[in-house]
C-alpha cells in the first residue's frame, strides 16, 4: 500500500493544558493572551491574568462546591458563544483532568437533550438560561455556571423553574470570578501539572452529516502532539494576533485554532460576527490585524465578495503584517484564492477530522496551490491509502474511541490504523482528497461516482456558485443541484483584484444560462461516466439552522436529499415542467 510520513521528527511534546497555561504564564506574563469587545471597545487579559482567573475558577467552582473531585470521569458541559468566560471555563476544566464536553449552541432543544443525556455530564456551564430551561429534566445536571453575569441579576421565575427542573446550584461567573474572594489555589498548580498526556481531556462530538453525532474523545497527548508539530512547521512568534470566530465546539476553531493561539503565546482576540456578518468581520480584522487568520470557504468567499465591491477594504485586510490565512472544511474556490495570490498572502489549507484533533496533513507557506491537494503529513503522522483508497492514519493525534460507542469504535480501526472514511489519492504534490466513502454510489452500469469531487470541481470554478450537489445512484449520468452566491452576484465586478474576465450575472436566470459553459470545462478532468447530464440552479440560501449545513459551513448531504427531493425526482425523470418554483434549469443538451 501506498503511504506517506513525515521526515520530521515530532520530538518531545508539552504533557498537557494545564502545563501549558502554567509555562505561558511564567513566560509571557503580563503580555496580551485574549481580547473581546465590552461594551464597545476590545478589552485586554494578560496571560498573568487570564491564567489567574483560570486557578480561580478551578477553586472555586470545581472543588468548593457540592464536593466535585477532579477526576477524569468528571465531565462539564459548555454551551455558549465564544467568549473570555467560555476559555477560562473550559481550559480550567481540563487543566486539572477533569472532561470537555462542548456541545453547539445553535442545536434545538431536543437534539441538545440527547447530546446532554448521552454524555451524562456534571455541570454544565451556559450563557443562555432560558435555553437551559427549555431542556428535558433527564438531561440536566445539577450544576449550572451561567457566564457573563451574576446572580443579582438573575430572574427569580427562570431560577424557580430549573431548581423544579432538578438543577440544584445555579453559579454566576462574575460572582465565581470576583478578585475580593481570593480562594486558596494551593495545590491546584502542582494537580495541574500531574496530568498526562494519557489522560482524557475533551468529548468533542462530530458534525452529524450522515448520523446521530458520535463523542470523540480526545487525550491531552492528543491536542498537544498536534500543537508541537504545527510549532514544528510555522515555527511561530509569540504575541501573534489572531482573530476568532470559528466555533470552539467544532475541532476547527476549539482545537487547532484556539490551541495553536495559546500554545504559541499569542493573543487571542473574538470576532463577534460568529463568521455571519461580513461587515462587522471586516471592521474587527482591521483593528485586531491579525498576524494568522483562520477560516473556512464560504466565509472567505463572502470576504472577498465585499472588498471586490468596494476595493478600500483590502487595504485593512491585506495589511503588512498578514503573514498568511488558512482554510479548511472544503476546497477553497480557484477564483477566491486567486485574489489572495495576487495580493501575496499565502493560503495553507489542511485536512484532518475531530477524530484526528483534527489536523493530518497541510500544504506549504507557499502562494502556488493546487485545488483539491492538502499537502504532506505532519510530524508524527504516518498515512497510507486502503481498500477503495480510503485514507489511514496513525499517529498520536487519533482519539482514543467513541464514547460509549464500542461497535462503532471498532469498526473505524483496522491493525492499528484509523480509518477516515475518506477517499483520497497520493501524488507528488501530496495528498489529493477525492470524496467521502459513504457517498459513493453506482450508476446504472456498474460505474462507482464519487460526488464530491464533481462538487469540488464546478463549485470551485464558478465563483457565483456556493455549493453544489451531486446525485444519480442508479441512474446513467450524475446530476446536479446548484445553490447561487447571492452576495457575490450583486458585487457587480471587484476592478483590479478580480483578474477574471466572467461576467456577473444580474438573475439566477442569466447564471444557469452560462454555467453550463463552466460544467462542460470543468467535466473535461473527469471520466466520461461522471458528466452531469442534468442540472439546475436553486433559489435558495443553505443555512445552518435549517441544518442544511455543518456548524463549519459543509454541505449535510443526507438533508439536502431529503429537502430538495421533489427537484431531485424530477430531474431523475427527466420532468422538467415538474420542477419547483425558483428552479433554473441549466441546459446540458447542448454542451
Amino acid at each position: 500500500m501506498q503511504g506517506l510520513k513525515s521526515p520530521q521528527s515530532l520530538g518531545q511534546i508539552t504533557p498537557g493544558i494545564g502545563t501549558m497555561l502554567l509555562d505561558n504564564q511564567d513566560r509571557y506574563g503580563e503580555s496580551n493572551a485574549f481580547a473581546e469587545r465590552q461594551n464597545g471597545p476590545y478589552h485586554y487579559w494578560s496571560w498573568q491574568q487570564m491564567v489567574a482567573d483560570i486557578l480561580q475558577f478551578t477553586s472555586l467552582t470545581l472543588q468548593a462546591h457540592n464536593g466535585v473531585e477532579t477526576t477524569a470521569t468528571n465531565r462539564v458541559a459548555f454551551i455558549s458563544a465564544n467568549c473570555y468566560h467560555r476559555l477560562v471555563s473550559e481550559m480550567a476544566v481540563m487543566a486539572v483532568g477533569m472532561v470537555a464536553v462542548p456541545v453547539f449552541v445553535g442545536y434545538a432543544p431536543e437534539m441538545m437533550s440527547d447530546l446532554l443525556g448521552f454524555a451524562d455530564v456534571d455541570m454544565l456551564v451556559t450563557d443562555n438560561l432560558e435555553k437551559m430551561a427549555l431542556l428535558r429534566a433527564e438531561s440536566l445536571p445539577a450544576q449550572i455556571v451561567v457566564m457573563n453575569s451574576s446572580g443579582a441579576s438573575a430572574d427569580p421565575e427562570l431560577l424557580d423553574k430549573l431548581a423544579a427542573l432538578g438543577v440544584a446550584s445555579i453559579l454566576f461567573m462574575d460572582d465565581v470570578l470576583d478578585e475580593q474572594k481570593n480562594p486558596d489555589t494551593t495545590g491546584l498548580e502542582e494537580q495541574m501539572r500531574s496530568v498526562t498526556p494519557d489522560r482524557l481531556a475533551m468529548i468533542m462530538f462530530t458534525s452529524g452529516t450522515s448520523s446521530f453525532p458520535k463523542g470523540v474523545q480526545l487525550t491531552h497527548g492528543n491536542l498537544m502532539s498536534q500543537q508541537k508539530a504545527l510549532e514544528i512547521l510555522w515555527k511561530p512568534e509569540s504575541g501573534m494576533r489572531f482573530l476568532c470566530y470559528l466555533p470552539w465546539h467544532h475541532s476547527f476553531g476549539g482545537l487547532f485554532e484556539r490551541l495553536f493561539a495559546l500554545h504559541s503565546g499569542g493573543c487571542l482576540a473574538i470576532d463577534d460576527s460568529a463568521g455571519k456578518d461580513a461587515g462587522r468581520l471586516l471592521e474587527n480584522f482591521a483593528e485586531v490585524r491579525p498576524n494568522v487568520y483562520f477560516s473556512v470557504p464560504k466565509v472567505y468567499q463572502e470576504i472577498v465578495t465585499r472588498i471586490l465591491a468596494d476595493p478600500k477594504l483590502g487595504d485593512s485586510f491585506f495589511h503588512d503584517s498578514l503573514k498568511f490565512v488558512f482554510t479548511a472544511a472544503a476546497p477553497l474556490p480557484i477564483s477566491t484564492s486567486e485574489i489572495f495570490r495576487n495580493k501575496g498572502v499565502p493560503v495553507v489549507e489542511g485536512w484532518g477530522l475531530t477524530e484526528t484533533s483534527p489536523c493530518c496533513t497541510l500544504t506549504e507557506l507557499s502562494l502556488a496551490r493546487t485545488p483539491g491537494v492538502v499537502g504532506f503529513p505532519i510530524p508524527g503522522v504516518e498515512l497510507k491509502l486502503g481498500e477503495e483508497n480510503e485514507i489511514l492514519i496513525k499517529g498520536p493525534n487519533v482519539m482514543t474511541g467513541y464514547f460509549r460507542q464500542a461497535e462503532a469504535s471498532a469498526k473505524v480501526f483496522s491493525d492499528g490504523w484509523f480509518r477516515t472514511g475518506d477517499v483520497g489519492a497520493i501524488t507528488d504534490e501530496g495528498v489529493r482528497i477525492i470524496s467521502r466513502l459513504d457517498r459513493m454510489f453506482k450508476l446504472d452500469n456498474g460505474e462507482k461516482v464519487f460526488p464530491a469531487r464533481i462538487e469540488d470541481r464546478i463549485a470551485g470554478r464558478c465563483k457565483f456558485i456556493k455549493y453544489a450537489y451531486v446525485f444519480g445512484s442508479g441512474q446513467k449520468n450524475p446530476s446536479l443541484l446548484a445553490f447561487p452566491n447571492y452576495e457575490l452576484m450583486t458585487a457587480k465586478g471587484g476592478g483590479e483584484l478580480d483578474q477574471s474576465d466572467c461576467v456577473y450575472p444580474p438573475c439566477l436566470g442569466d447564471l444557469a444560462g452560462c454555467l453550463g459553459d463552466c460544467i462542460e470545462a470543468e467535466q473535461q478532468a473527469g471520466a466520461a461516466f461522471e458528466r452531469v447530464n442534468a442540472a439546475v440552479v436553486i433559489d435558495t440560501e443553505l443555512t445552518v439552522e435549517a441544518n442544511q449545513l455543518t456548524p463549519s459551513f459543509k454541505l449535510i448531504p443526507r438533508k439536502i436529499a431529503e429537502d430538495f427531493s421533489e427537484h431531485i425526482e424530477a430531474l431523475q425523470q427527466k420532468q422538467i415542467d415538474a420542477l419547483p418554483s425558483g428552479t433554473h434549469v441549466i441546459n446540458m443538451e447542448k454542451k
